[in-house]
């Protein structure tokens, strides 16, 4: 599901070097990644295989999330943040309405969470049994956030504004959730190296006790949790946990609700 955000990239490039193959092809794989991973409900499979031969869907898989058929949290963010970012791009009132609705599914699976706190810090799979105590992904929620600050934007633009207030507020209340529930409070040491130790006299991270130190800014991120998986990666920091929080930060700044 990844891939529909890393059409950002491609839309740049096109548009940069007046490319219209690039742009045609990336607009191509998001009506494609909309027909064949975003299900009936709005929900996401994580990934799918087509036959090479004649392009036939292979498997619908969720390959990072609890089972094929569930919804892999962070699967579904990247969908909120990709179809809005799509539209963006291309003004076509389809993915408009996609953004919308998985953004809508994401909101609704928050909200009906039947964990006992910090309702708007999901799971790693929104489907993950309760009675297994499943670990959060805090990335997902900090990766939704930047698609539904920039949904809300788009939909101010528009006229749209009752719409547009209640996406800033999910966002809102994700990070100050997040803040809360898995902000960490290590806090990095610095020291200036002794001569002959290190370039120049410019301060650098202390090493700390080994496993003492905590080495993001977020905790409570999941990489993979699926039972099949080689290595079951979670409640760890995640370098999209951190990147997303500062993004949808300096969102929020240039908006002038911080």
């Amino acid at each position: 599901m990844c891939a529909q955000l890393d059409l950002d990239l491609l839309y740049y490039a096109g548009h940069q070097t007046a490319n219209q193959k690039l742009i045609d092809i990336a607009t191509r794989h998001a009506h494609t990644v909309l027909k064949t991973i975003v299900r009936e409900d709005w929900s996401t499979y994580h990934l799918l295989n087509f036959s090479a031969r004649t392009g036939e869907i292979k498997n619908q898989l969720t390959n990072q999330g609890y089972r094929d058929w569930s919804t892999w949290s962070r699967g579904q963010a990247w969908a909120v943040l990709g179809f809005t970012q799509t539209y963006s791009w291309t003004h076509d009132p389809v993915f408009l309405h996609a953004a919308i609705e998985v953004s809508k599914y994401f909101i609704k699976r928050l909200e009906t969470s039947q964990v006992e706190s910090y309702h708007y810090v999901p799971l790693w799979d929104f489907d993950a049994p309760l009675d297994t105590a499943p670990p959060r992904d805090s990335s997902a929620g900090v990766i939704a956030v930047n698609g539904l600050l920039l949904l809300h934007q788009i939909l101010i633009s528009e006229y749209r504004a009752e719409e547009a207030r209640g996406f800033l507020d999910v966002a809102i209340r994700i990070m100050k959730e997040t803040f809360e529930l898995a902000l960490s409070r290590d806090r990095a040491e610095f020291e200036v190296p002794r001569e002959g130790e290190g370039e120049g006299e410019f301060p650098v991270v202390k090493d700390g006790e080994k496993g003492k130190h905590w080495d993001g800014i977020l905790m409570h991120a999941t990489a993979n949790n699926n039972e099949d998986a080689y290595k079951r990666y979670s409640d760890h920091g995640l370098v999209y946990a951190d990147y997303y929080l500062l993004e949808a930060g300096n969102k929020l700044l240039r908006m002038g609700l911080l």
